[in-house]
């Protein structure tokens, strides 16, 4: 099994457990509980723990702090991910959403708010920047080939103030780890990878007319 996964479960267990401790009118440091301060530009979004007690914490204002102690100190890690803080418009600047690997649990997929991207294949002690581009979302890892993703692409004109019409969704594939995408099926609507290694199910729109 992996150790890598989403944090809003073991979170909301420790929240209850501290709320419950609180109502009861006890010391959460006397019943064992560990409590640590930690202080960050916004509300958190989203948490995510690798192996080697790494964990990463994203924020609505789409900065991303990581702890290798077990969330007992976080560090801002913006200044890391080359290009996190140019806007390209109608976009934004920052980390729009983390993927862990089932795979590998030393990988990370960031998603940035605009065209740029960002990986680690060492738990976040580095990141390599992917530029591809495309403004991605929705990005699904292969469960068993850690190079392998999925994600969709609705076009640029959709994010504009004067669009008209419908906004279709392209689904595109990486086996490169985000490094190149290229487009599988067009105006796709829901999509994962299949039960094989290299098949994928979708469901999609026939083109109108």
């Amino acid at each position: 099994s992996t150790m890598a996964g989403r944090g809003p479960t073991l979170l909301s267990l420790l929240l209850a457990a501290v709320g419950v401790a609180v109502v009861a009118g006890i010391d959460c440091r006397s019943i064992g509980l560990r409590v640590a301060e930690v202080y960050m530009d916004g509300p958190i979004k989203d948490v995510v723990w690798l192996e080697g007690k790494v964990v990463f914490a994203l924020t609505t204002k789409r900065t991303l702090y990581r702890s290798s102690d077990d969330g007992r100190k976080f560090t801002n890690v913006m200044p890391m991910l080359a290009d996190s803080d140019t806007e390209e418009p109608p976009f934004r600047s920052g980390v729009d959403a983390m993927y862990p690997s089932d795979a590998d649990n030393k990988r990370l997929f960031l998603q940035g708010a605009g065209k740029t991207h960002w990986v680690t294949y060492d738990r976040g002690a580095s990141f390599l920047r992917r530029k591809v581009g495309k403004h991605l979302g929705g990005v699904k890892m292969h469960k068993t080939r850690a190079d392998y993703l999925l994600a969709y692409r609705t076009a640029d004109e959709c994010f504009s103030k004067q669009r008209s019409g419908n906004c279709d969704q392209d689904l595109y594939v990486s086996y490169d780890f985000g490094t190149t995408f290229r487009r599988a099926v067009r105006r796709v609507s829901q999509y994962d990878w299949g039960p094989n290694e290299n098949t994928v199910i979708y469901s999609a729109f026939a083109p109108a007319g």
